[in-house]
């Protein structure tokens, strides 16, 4: 038995709607319904009458929801128990490639300094990905500008950081320069293609930061950095006609979390090179 399978089934009898159900599990509708006639097919039986905007269990699916919500219980439980027997309390802590090189990484340098017997691990993947395992208990802590929507969340705002679009300082910036995108985020890029015109076709779109500076410095053009890295001595310099992007830092854990406590007293340290509050007009959260 996949417990994938009775997961989607449970999300499905939940919400009474498959497309729904796919939101909620951060699936395709069509890989929804593929569960659905796996557990199907294994049971011998039909669990759903399928109606338009008519979702409801078949006398055979109701008769399985006590059994499959005892055995997700008993799964969740088992997968608590081995992860903390086998990390010794690990504390997993996601965030984005560009999070990481920008922001988390010198905080981390100063969790380790103050906490000696600290254990923790570093997730980085896209920020869909992490949610998906914050909710499956694989991940404790997550680190976002955009909060997942999820009711069973907890979350705290760090702080705001900066963006804007920098070029290469011995490289003239012109309107057709070449432009590399950075994976800020779905809300940054709305506010991105309003800025930037939607005849500007990035010559490539990545997670990295740190690759995309190397890159800049061979093949020119521009790309949004965090402002920190516009110091005098860098050879990024700013576009001075692109307005500053302001985003949010949020940290986020489930309400339940066996971490909690940790989490929030490591939350108390601040990280580098964000701000209480938005000192710039924050062009990516504008209408």
């Amino acid at each position: 038995m996949d417990i994938e399978l009775l997961k989607t089934f449970l999300e499905v009898r939940k919400t009474r709607h498959f497309g729904h159900a796919a939101e909620s599990l951060y699936l395709t509708q069509s890989a929804v319904s593929f569960r659905i006639r796996q557990l199907e097919n294994q049971l011998g039986a039909n669990l759903f009458t399928r109606h338009r905007n008519n979702i409801r269990l078949t006398p055979a699916g109701e008769r399985l929801v006590p059994y499959a919500e005892t055995l997700m219980n008993t799964w969740q439980q088992a997968k608590k128990e081995v992860a903390h027997s086998a990390q010794d309390a690990t504390l997993s802590i996601g965030a984005t490639a560009l999070l990481w090189e920008a922001y988390l990484t010198p905080w981390l340098q100063i969790l380790y300094m103050q906490r000696r017997l600290l254990k923790a691990e570093a997730r980085i993947a896209l920020c869909q990905s992490l949610t998906r395992q914050l909710h499956e208990r694989e991940l404790d802590l997550l680190i976002t500008s955009e909060l997942p929507r999820m009711g069973e969340l907890e979350n705290q705002l760090l702080g705001y950081f900066s963006l804007q679009l920098y070029f290469i300082a011995n490289q003239k910036k012109t309107d057709n320069a070449t432009y590399i995108r950075l994976e800020w985020g779905a809300d940054f890029h709305r506010q991105e293609h309003r800025l930037m015109g939607s005849e500007q076709v990035p010559v490539l779109t990545t997670t990295s930061a740190y690759l995309t500076r190397q890159l800049l410095e061979s093949i020119g053009g521009c790309a949004y950095f965090p402002t920190h890295w516009g110091t005098e001595d860098s050879p990024l310099k700013a576009c001075p006609e692109t307005p500053v992007i302001v985003r949010p830092l949020h940290a986020v854990w489930l309400k339940n979390s066996d971490q909690r406590t940790l989490i929030r007293q490591l939350l108390k340290i601040p990280i580098k090179n964000t701000k209480l509050q938005s000192v710039c007009i924050n062009y990516a959260d504008a209408d």
